[in-house]
C-alpha cells in the first residue's frame, strides 16, 4: 500500500475483524538496558495482566498484614504503598509498563505525567459458554495506522507555523484574520503513514466471566505527537440453552413428577466439555420445589454494630458530616448515592461518617479499638442460608478464575409436576394417605347451621379482573355540581 500523508485517525480494523494483541513492556526506543517493568508487580504478588480490582485486593491484604501498627516491617509496608501508588493509577501504570519506575519519576519531576496518548479502541467479542468453560484461542487480523516519525516535514500551506493568515474584505476595509491551518491540523508539520496488517493471537482463559477485559498496550492507531493508545477487548457471554451462570456456578432447571420427588429419580446432564453426568437422588430423600430464586435482586443487607471500634488500612470511599444511622443506611440502600459502590463498612466518630470500600472479611480483620468510634460492618451473607439451600452437584460448575483446576457448583432447580385430576384411583389414594397424612382438614361439619360446601374451579385472575372492571363515565362532572352556586355542605362519617 502506498504511504500517504497522516491527517487524522481512523479505525484500526480491516474487514470487520476484532483487534487483539499484546503489548511490548520495557523501554521503548533508544538503546541500552531495558527498564524494570516487573518489580512492582512482584512486590504485590500479582500478574501484569491482572485488572485494577485484583491488584487493589492484593494491596489491601498485604497492607493489613504488614501494617507497622500491627507489628509489620515499616520498610516492607513502604514498598507495598509505593507499588500501589503507581499500579493503582492508570496513567502511572501505563508509563511504568513502558519505562519502569525511572520513567514515572522522570515524568513526575518534569511537571507531571503529561505524556500524550492516542485514543483507545474498544471492541466486544461474543463467546459461548462452552468457550469460556474450556478456554479459547483465536488468530485474528488487525489493520492499524503506523506513523513514520522520521519523515517529519513542514506544512507547505502554513510554512510550519500551524496557522494561516486570511485577508477578508468587510465594509470596504481589508482585514487580516488568523486561523488554524486545516491542512496540517494546526501542527505545522505532517508525517507519512501507512496501513499495516498484523496477525494477532488471542487467549481467552478458562472460566473468564462476562465483561472480562483484556488490554493490549499501544496496539491502536499511532499518532504523530505521542504514544499509540491501547486496544481494549471485552468478552460478551452469549445466553445458553441449558445453563444459566452466576459467578463460577451453573444453574439448570428440571421438571420431575410427584413420584420422582417422593420416591427418587435420576436424570442426565450434558456438561459444557462434552461429558455426561447421571444425577441420582439419595435413597429416602424427598425433593421439594425450589422456592429461592438465585437470580433475583438481593434484599437489602443488614449491618452489624461494633461499639468503640474503628478500622485501619482500608480505603476511604467517602466522608460526610452525618451521624444519623438510619440516614446513613439509606445512602447505601437501593437508589442511594453509594449503593453498589462496594461499601462494606462505615465508621461514625464525632458527628462524622467515613465509608470504607471493602468486604466483610477485610473489615473484620482490620478492626482496632478506639473510644468514641462506632463501626458498622455489612451483615454476614451466610445467615439465612438454610432457607436458600438448593440441590447441587459439587465441583461441576465453571472453572474458577483464580484457580482453573477448581470449579464452582452445578445447582438444580426443581419444578414438581402434579398428576392430572382423576389420575389416582381409590387404592392409590389410600396408599398415598398412608405415607403422607392429610394436614389440611375442615373442623366444621357440613350439616352445621351457617356452613356451606363449595368446590374449587380453575379461573384466570387476570381475566377475572379485566372482564369486571367498572365502566368509565364519558360525562365530565359539572363544575359546582347540579344547581351551582349553592353553599358548601359539611359531611362527617358516623
Amino acid at each position: 500500500m502506498d504511504p500517504r500523508m497522516f491527517m487524522g485517525g481512523g479505525s484500526p480494523f480491516g474487514g470487520g475483524g476484532s483487534p487483539f494483541g499484546g503489548g511490548h513492556p520495557g523501554m521503548r526506543g533508544g538503546r541500552g538496558k531495558p527498564a524494570d517493568t516487573q518489580g512492582l508487580y512482584d512486590i504485590l504478588g500479582v500478574k501484569k495482566d491482572d485488572d485494577t480490582k485484583t491488584i487493589k485486593k492484593a494491596f489491601r491484604k498485604l497492607a493489613i498484614k504488614n501494617h507497622p501498627d500491627k507489628g509489620g516491617d515499616p520498610e516492607v509496608f513502604q514498598k507495598i504503598s509505593e507499588a500501589w501508588e503507581i499500579l493503582g493509577n492508570e496513567k502511572k501504570r501505563n508509563l511504568y509498563d513502558k519505562r519502569g519506575k525511572e520513567g514515572v519519576q522522570q515524568a513526575t519531576e518534569q511537571g507531571g505525567l503529561r505524556e500524550k496518548f492516542g485514543p483507545n479502541t474498544e471492541t466486544t467479542i461474543k463467546v459461548t459458554l462452552e468457550q469460556l468453560y474450556k478456554g479459547n484461542a483465536r488468530k485474528l487480523r488487525v489493520r492499524r495506522t503506523v506513523i513514520d516519525k522520521d519523515s517529519k516535514v513542514n506544512c507547505r500551506r502554513c510554512g510550519g507555523r500551524g496557522v494561516v493568515i486570511q485577508r477578508v474584505q468587510m465594509m470596504g476595509m481589508i482585514q487580516q484574520m488568523q486561523s488554524h491551518c486545516d491542512h496540517c491540523g494546526g501542527q505545522g508539520h505532517s508525517f507519512r503513514s501507512s496501513q499495516k496488517s498484523e496477525t494477532l493471537d488471542v487467549q481467552i482463559p478458562k472460566g473468564a466471566k462476562n465483561g472480562f477485559k483484556q488490554k493490549f498496550s499501544e496496539m491502536a492507531n499511532e499518532i504523530p505527537d505521542g504514544t499509540a493508545g491501547d486496544i481494549i477487548v471485552m468478552v460478551a457471554e452469549q445466553p445458553h440453552g441449558t445453563f444459566q451462570r452466576k459467578g463460577d456456578d451453573l444453574f439448570i432447571t428440571r421438571t420431575i413428577s410427584l413420584s420422582d420427588a417422593l420416591c427418587g429419580f435420576s436424570t442426565e446432564v450434558k456438561t459444557l466439555d462434552g461429558r455426561t453426568l447421571i444425577i441420582k437422588s439419595r435413597p429416602g430423600d424427598v425433593l421439594r420445589p425450589t422456592t429461592f430464586d438465585p437470580f433475583a435482586e438481593a434484599p437489602e443487607g443488614t449491618w452489624e454494630e461494633f461499639a468503640d471500634t474503628d478500622v485501619e488500612g482500608l480505603q476511604d470511599l467517602a466522608k460526610g458530616q452525618l451521624a444519623d444511622v438510619d440516614k446513613i443506611k439509606s445512602v447505601l440502600a437501593a437508589g442511594g448515592q453509594l449503593h453498589g459502590k462496594g461499601v462494606g463498612a462505615f465508621v461514625i466518630r464525632r458527628g462524622n461518617v467515613i465509608f470504607k470500600k471493602c468486604d466483610r472479611t477485610e473489615a473484620v480483620a482490620a478492626q482496632v479499638p478506639r473510644n468514641g468510634s462506632t463501626l458498622y460492618v455489612v451483615g454476614d451473607p451466610s445467615q439465612g442460608g438454610s432457607g436458600r439451600a438448593m440441590k447441587a452437584v459439587a465441583g461441576e460448575g465453571m472453572p474458577r478464575g483464580a484457580n482453573p483446576f477448581e470449579n464452582g457448583n452445578l445447582f438444580i432447580s426443581f419444578e414438581i409436576e402434579f398428576p392430572e385430576a382423576g389420575a389416582l384411583d381409590e387404592a392409590a389414594r389410600a396408599a398415598l394417605l398412608k405415607c403422607v397424612p392429610k394436614k389440611c382438614k375442615a373442623l366444621s361439619k357440613e350439616n352445621d347451621k351457617g356452613v356451606e360446601v363449595v368446590s374449587l374451579t380453575d379461573v384466570d385472575p387476570v381475566a377475572s379482573f379485566e372482564n369486571n372492571k367498572p365502566a368509565e363515565s364519558d360525562e365530565e362532572d359539572e363544575e359546582g355540581g347540579r344547581g351551582g352556586g349553592g353553599q358548601a355542605q359539611e359531611c362527617c362519617v358516623m
